[in-house]
């Protein structure tokens, strides 16, 4: 290697070494904030982009003092041998940084590219495990429609109750959840009921849960669904993370309502 090359190395990695202990330092005053005070203000996803971060940064703090101590180790030998003037000539260094940069853009590529296709995959394993379920229980389906319909607390007991049923049918489905629709000072109301019955049968008490939608995706679509409009099924989830939707519209003889099929991680309220 020329000794040109390795003067721009050793410089590059030590200005690289410079950057990323001032963000090691960062990452530890934060690091000290949350573990002191016994905090998480950040989301899941976040907090495991975070430590990813740190991890990294300390791998590549290790390298860069790796390559700056043998590239200067070498410099000293080369020195030593004649004493040359030496000009740095960029070229092989800007060759060596376009290549690593190609390989870096690639590996986003391949490691985004299988994360889509794996969610794509995983997402028609779901839905077609919950259309097998849901096919084989139609009678149940048309049960719920009814006692809907009907709205006493035993009824909602019972509505639960299928639910949980429907939900530990197959090991790959996510959580469950029935949505439907009331009224509320002559406004749409949403609401929901999950695998957990929260109410009182024999006092003849339960407070319906409202559901709470998304502006411009799930609250349009459960709107008009409920408004008497034919609904396609709706799905959505991120690449950054296992959080997804998947709503089912049903109508029944006696009353509409969606299955959600949903999963979702948070810790705190930063990030994503």
């Amino acid at each position: 290697m020329e000794l040109s090359t390795k003067t721009q190395i050793a410089r590059a990695t030590l200005s690289a070494l410079t950057l990323v202990v001032s963000l090691l330092f960062i990452g530890v005053l934060v690091l000290v904030l949350c573990a002191g005070l016994q905090i998480n203000p950040f989301r899941e996803t976040t907090t495991s982009f975070l430590v990813a971060v740190f991890a990294g940064l300390i791998g590549v703090a290790s390298v860069l003092v790796l390559l700056n101590v043998a590239t200067n180790v070498s410099l000293i030998a080369d020195a030593r041998t004649a004493e040359l003037k030496i000009e740095p000539r960029p070229g092989l260094l800007k060759l060596w940084s376009a290549v690593f940069l190609g390989v870096a853009v690639l590996l986003v590529v391949l490691i985004f590219g299988g994360t889509y296709i794996s969610k794509e995959r995983y997402l028609g394993v779901v839905r077609s495990q919950a259309d097998e379920v849901l096919q084989q229980n139609n009678g149940l389906l048309e049960e719920v429609s009814h006692l809907l319909a009907s709205g006493k607390a035993q009824d909602y007991k019972r509505i639960s109750e299928i639910c949980a049923f429907l939900k530990n049918q197959r090991s790959g489905l996510p959580e469950l959840t029935f949505v439907y629709s009331g009224k509320f000072h002559d406004k749409l109301a949403l609401y929901s009921v999950s695998g957990y019955f929260y109410g009182d049968v024999e006092k003849g008490t339960y407070t319906p849960a409202y559901f709470a939608c998304t502006r411009n995706l799930d609250c349009d679509y459960l709107t008009r669904f409920f408004s008497g409009e034919k609904a396609d099924i709706l799905q959505k989830y991120t690449i950054r993370d296992d959080q997804f939707y998947i709503y089912l519209p049903f109508t029944g003889k006696e009353a509409r309502y969606v299955l959600l099929f949903d999963r979702r991680n948070s810790y705190g309220k930063i990030g994503s």
